[in-house]
């Protein structure tokens, strides 16, 4: 299992189900991908907003994360 980062654990609070290992991966994307602060990033298939919430983190103040979903507002609640 991969080694919980102190960014996952900083961003877990402002998640209900703070799945530490599911947020590493999806810092571990954001890394991959390559995204720094100042990009604009369009994510596509955003559900519930969680990768949203790491890539608005990555990119902060300066840059600019539009995400968007085709599912219905309540895709994933219950």
């Amino acid at each position: 299992m991969a080694e919980i980062s102190a960014k996952a654990r900083e961003l877990a609070p402002l998640f209900l189900d703070s799945n530490l290992p599911g947020l590493q991966h999806r810092l571990n994307l954001v890394k991959f991908w390559g995204i720094t602060p100042g990009s604009r990033v369009l994510e596509i298939g955003c559900g519930q907003g969680d990768c949203t919430t790491m890539l608005a983190d990555a990119v902060g103040p300066d840059g600019h994360v539009d995400a968007v979903d085709p599912g219905p507002p309540d895709y994933g609640m219950y």
